[in-house]
């Protein structure tokens, strides 16, 4: 799996970990990131599936259907990766912090339900999780802010709560904000990412 590392400044000990909508690359949530924190270190991964000729994280039937081998494939893939990669650049995980977008919030949300990441925060950005595969996992050790668009076709406010309610019976820390927009990025989002960075980041 392809990655992309940038060594944060002033020699943070805080990392971003950035997973990419459908049909992006490593660098899509750089700007992202230096809104949430500009001082930290960048681990940003390159989706290994192709749907056409767009990269993703993982293999689906059709948008509400997951090819469930592939989940489960590519998130041990995943979950493998950023292990090794935390100690390769001896980083420190429990000041990790995953920032996901649309499939790149899917890849996150099955990764954090289903293997003892230790990180202490995701900012999961139009998730919707379809499939079955979660475990019984404790994560009172996690913050998650969660953002969806009213009027978002694709991933709906509802497909959001869900996710919600997922990561709560987990004993996650969990928030949910809602913008007016559709399923872009919308600038309320970058200042909510901020703001929930912030004060996570301080309990540390």
């Amino acid at each position: 799996m392809k990655h992309l590392f940038i060594k944060g400044k002033n020699n943070s000990e805080e990392t971003l970990i950035l997973l990419h909508g459908t049909g992006g690359r490593e660098t899509d949530l750089l700007d992202i990131a230096a809104t949430v924190n500009s001082s930290a270190n960048i681990l940003a991964f390159r989706g290994d599936v192709l749907e056409g000729q767009q990269l993703r994280y993982f293999k689906r039937i059709h948008p509400k259907k997951y090819d469930e081998d592939s989940l489960k494939n590519e998130g041990q893939k995943l979950y493998d990766e950023i292990k090794k990669l935390f100690e390769l650049y001896d980083l420190d995980l429990n000041k990790g912090f995953i920032i996901g977008y649309s499939n790149g919030s899917n890849i996150a949300s099955h990764v954090l339900l289903n293997y003892p990441l230790p990180i202490f925060g995701a900012f999961l950005m139009h998730p919707a999780y379809y499939s079955e595969q979660m475990r019984d996992i404790d994560l009172s050790h996690l913050n998650v802010l969660i953002t969806a668009g009213a009027r978002d076709f694709k991933t709906s406010a509802g497909d959001a709560f869900k996710v919600k309610q997922l990561f709560e019976e987990r004993n996650a820390n969990v928030q949910i904000e809602l913008t007016d927009g559709g399923h872009e990025i919308h600038s309320d989002e970058l200042m909510q990412g901020h703001v929930f960075y912030i004060q996570k980041r301080s309990a540390l």
